[in-house]
């Protein structure tokens, strides 16, 4: 869960480069390297590797820590209410997906842009920053021209492709045969070209920023050279394949640094820490990771009469769309209460773990108390 508190300051930064930055960086690299010296033929025949490897590595199970995060801010009625809501938030997702396939995919098309760039923002080891410019706009920036571009790539250049996997995508509401026509390849692309515009302008308006400080000038170039690793991503391999692998090591593997902070109190210093934290990471999330598992093996064994890796593949990223938009606010709430900017109803709840006097004489989370009083309920 991003937000919930940041790895910079916590620790070394030689550490956080390599872990959580030159090693995504360096497979992604990889990766591209291959497709563009040995074609797109593997990545094809592996594009649902990433998203299988996900569903018990990094990938879900980060998502499915949010349970164990919250549960370390709210008790009591608090935390039922905010689950309540996380619930709905599913749900009338979910209803959607049912009701309107289309509109649905392509929101979470735009949810997920803004997702993967603003997590990165809020893992970033560097940060091209400005003190004549608002964080908040600084976000926007970064949010745009790393998430964008995680997408904006695959669908200009592989839209066959890509339509056929937002078709499939579709099919596990309204069935394959009404599915098949629902995204001509022309507007796929166009939509990446689309996106691949906001991206390159967000990108200039960082690099705006950055001009103004020789230390954010520099961080700005670190940031060129990692969208050059998307974009070569997205452009030599399967869009199935570089999607889920964005997903699984520039996105999933960097919120582990967050996440071993939120629940372990710490930041790893080392390998042998870090591994330690994400076992502890996967094993706080398994309360929702084994119902979602669970979920997920029923769907993918009723839709798919051959029950094959995509299909699987296909059948995690339905579940991605359901959960995504609530991951995502739970995120938000948390990162406002962390310190960091978020407009909204969820202002001034102060920082995670710190606690008060009711006025009785107990301890009480004040984020749990504040949400109380919020809610006029007596604590």
């Amino acid at each position: 869960m991003r937000g919930m508190t940041g790895i910079s300051g916590h620790a070394g930064p030689r550490f956080r480069e390599v872990a959580f930055r030159r090693l995504p960086l360096a497979v992604m690299a990889s990766a591209g390297l291959a497709g563009a010296l040995g074609g797109s033929q593997w990545s094809a025949a592996l594009g649902p590797l990433p998203w299988v490897v996900a569903l018990g590595c990094v990938g879900l199970p980060h998502g499915a820590a949010d349970f164990a995060v919250s549960h370390r801010v709210w008790r009591g009625w608090p935390l039922a209410i905010v689950w309540l809501a996380y619930t709905a938030v599913m749900a009338a997702v979910l209803a959607g997906f049912a009701v309107a396939p289309v509109p649905t995919i392509v929101a979470f098309a735009a949810v997920s842009c803004w997702h993967f760039g603003a997590a990165h923002f809020d893992t970033a080891i560097a940060s091209c920053s400005d003190g004549r410019v608002s964080r908040s706009a600084q976000r926007i920036d970064a949010a745009l021209a790393r998430g964008c571009l995680v997408l904006a790539v695959p669908l200009a250049a592989w839209p066959v492709a890509t339509a056929a996997v937002a078709a499939d995508l579709a099919a596990v509401s309204v069935g394959r045969g009404p599915a098949a026509d629902l995204f001509p390849p022309a507007a796929v692309r166009a939509a990446g070209f689309v996106l691949a515009a906001v991206s390159m302008a967000a990108a200039a308006a960082e690099g705006l920023v950055a001009m103004r400080r020789p230390r954010s000038r520099r961080s700005w170039l670190q940031g060129l050279g990692e969208l050059a690793v998307i974009a070569s991503l997205g452009w030599c391999t399967d869009p199935l394949f570089s999607v889920g692998l964005s997903f699984l090591v520039w996105h999933g593997w960097r919120q582990m640094g967050p996440l071993a902070v939120s629940l372990t109190g710490g930041a790893p210093r080392s390998w042998a820490a870090l591994g330690r934290a994400v076992v502890r990471i996967h094993r706080a999330a398994l309360p929702l990771l084994v119902p979602a598992w669970v979920a997920i093996g029923a769907v993918w064994w009723l839709w798919s009469p051959d029950h094959t890796p995509r299909a699987l593949a296909i059948v995690s990223i339905a579940a991605y769309l359901v959960v995504t938009p609530a991951h995502e606010l739970l995120g938000g709430l948390l990162r406002q209460m962390a310190g960091q900017p978020m407009h909204g109803m969820f202002g001034g709840f102060g920082a995670p773990g710190d606690h008060a006097d009711d006025g009785r004489g107990r301890s009480i989370s004040r984020p749990a108390m504040y949400l109380c009083k919020m809610l006029e309920m007596k604590v």
